[in-house]
């Protein structure tokens, strides 16, 4: 099992756009914590094309301000730059992974970092859009895994969509 926990996003067609990735690779729940991608939403009139698409209900969108408490036993995985975190082309993914992503607008917290077991950073020359930086790390999670078990672009969905052991 795997997760994406994005901390107090700002816009809902990121949010969007990471329930696809999600989806796209095999992720069963987003999480969102705080209240202004909530706020926004309930202004518009119609949601953003990402979130209306039927393909992408394999991952349910939860709302929570206590991620950590809620998903005990998985391994939380900070996605922030910092000077210690592993680079991604080097990173081993766990196997019952939680994403966690900063705001479009800031960083992790530092009371957020204290509940996280790894850290991983996509190097960069500038800082990526949020959905972009859910999508890389989760392409790199998949070929990855692909490459371990030697599985095809087609039986990779498959494998992705099965319960961790």
């Amino acid at each position: 099992m795997s997760a994406v926990i994005l901390m107090d996003p700002k816009f809902p067609i990121n949010v969007g756009n990471a329930r696809r990735a999600c989806a796209c690779y095999g992720v069963e729940t987003l999480i969102v914590t705080g209240r202004r991608y909530g706020y926004r939403m309930a202004l518009e009139t119609r949601s953003p094309r990402p979130l209306r698409m039927k393909a992408f209900d394999t991952t349910k969108i939860l709302q929570t301000d206590r991620p950590f408490d809620d998903f005990a036993g998985m391994t939380f995985v900070a996605v922030e730059v910092l000077e210690n975190a592993e680079s991604l082309p080097h990173f081993r993914h766990p196997p019952n992974a939680a994403y966690v992503f900063g705001p479009e607008d800031g960083s992790l917290a530092r009371q957020t970092l204290m509940k996280c077991q790894r850290f991983v950073r996509i190097p960069t020359a500038h800082c990526l859009n949020l959905a972009t930086t859910v999508a890389t790390v989760l392409y790199d999670r998949a070929a990855k895994l692909m490459h371990e078990t030697q599985t095809s672009p087609t039986e990779l969905g498959e494998l992705l969509e099965r319960p961790s052991e």
